[in-house]
């Protein structure tokens, strides 16, 4: 749970332990529908259009006149598909498409399935970026362990307070670290180390406002789940702390998967005078798929809403994933 300075609510039955992190108040649906008392009403749907590539950089089918979006100087912009980097899955975006047209508020979503080789990415363009709220933790120890270099080794203090940042969502040792890695300069400049041409750092050390999309976001999964960016030893840090992730805190994109297939995540929830924000990064590995996925609502009518969106997402993209024990 990341609270911005001024939006805390006092006595909404959401102050104290909710308020840090805490675990108890967090995932049981009766606290989230308790959480969804806040009375916000979500905006009406707007038109949407899908993100997707096809292989080899051709245009994907897709509705809308095939358009993608991008941000550019915090304003979102539209640009011709074929422009945008990557292969993707035109008909897993389009489920995506539809899912969402009954759904409230707004959502950037990006999946990559590390079988097929495939990215499906669907992302409302009515909004200029999608705040992290509590997911920017993972972006966050994801840079401190860059910096380690092949070591991958956090110091005993890092490694202390990083296991409270991701095991709990613990927002003093998430800015603790934040200002260790050297705060909104020095994230930017991973961001762009990475690609990440749609995200910008929170300003100050408000690190839960960090804007992004889904497909941004894949980039820092993609450093985690596979090998390229950082250390063998980097991603067994990262692995190791995502997996000390409470039982309260771990819905979003265990929604619809397997039981017994590893689900290695980072959520984030906010709530915000336009609606709730909702988060859900995640690898999701075995029973022969293997695939990453980020997804980020806003403007929610409550904090149950927004889990339910991720969590119908999350379905889809379990049944779409490629097993690699499958013929074909």
């Amino acid at each position: 749970m990341y609270w911005p300075a001024g939006e805390a609510p006092g006595s909404a039955g959401l102050g104290g332990p909710l308020a840090v992190g805490a675990p108890a108040a967090v995932s049981a649906p009766a606290s989230a529908a308790r959480a969804g008392g806040l009375g916000i009403i979500s905006p009406a749907l707007v038109r949407r259009r899908v993100e997707a590539v096809g292989t080899g950089g051709a245009a994907a089918p897709a509705t809308d006149g095939a358009l993608a979006t991008r941000q550019a100087g915090g304003l979102a912009t539209v640009e011709p598909i074929a422009a945008v980097r990557g292969a993707a899955s035109s008909g897993l975006a389009a489920r995506f498409r539809g899912y969402l047209a009954g759904r409230p508020g707004h959502v950037s979503v990006a999946m990559y399935d590390a079988v097929a080789g495939t990215t499906a990415v669907y992302t409302d363009p009515a909004v200029a970026g999608y705040e992290t709220a509590s997911s920017v933790k993972l972006d966050i120890l994801t840079a401190l362990v860059q910096r380690a270099g092949a070591s991958g080794r956090l110091t005993a203090r890092e490694q202390a307070l990083a296991r409270r940042m991701i095991s709990v969502s613990d927002n003093a040792a998430a800015s603790a670290l934040w200002a260790d890695v050297g705060g909104a300069p020095a994230m930017n400049a991973f961001f762009a180390r990475l690609g990440m041409h749609a995200t910008t750092a929170g300003p100050g050390g408000k690190w839960g406002l960090t804007r992004t999309t889904g497909a941004d976001q894949l980039a820092v999964l993609r450093a985690i789940a596979y090998p390229g960016t950082l250390s063998a030893a980097g991603r067994a840090t990262v692995s190791s702390l995502l997996r000390t992730v409470i039982p309260a805190q771990r819905w979003g994109l265990t929604g619809g998967v397997a039981a017994g297939v590893a689900v290695e995540l980072k959520n984030g929830w906010l709530p915000r005078t336009s609606g709730w924000v909702i988060t859900s990064l995640a690898h999701v590995h075995g029973a022969g798929r293997d695939y990453i996925m980020a997804v980020y609502t806003k403007n929610g009518p409550s904090m149950q809403s927004g889990i339910t969106t991720v969590q119908g997402l999350s379905t889809l993209a379990w049944k779409a994933a490629r097993s690699s024990t499958s013929a074909g």
